[in-house]
């Protein structure tokens, strides 16, 4: 079942990793962003 009011797209993020060499890395990681429909109102 698909939800209609949600909208979703895939961001790269950079995370910092720590190896086992005690060093501190960046490695980039795709991520599915969802982001709820506007909601259209109208003011009377």
């Amino acid at each position: 079942m698909t939800n209609t009011n949600v909208t979703t797209h895939l961001e790269m993020r950079w995370l910092p990793v720590t190896g086992a060499d005690g060093r501190t890395r960046m490695e980039a990681v795709w991520v599915e962003v969802g982001q709820p429909v506007a909601a259209h109102s109208h003011a009377a």
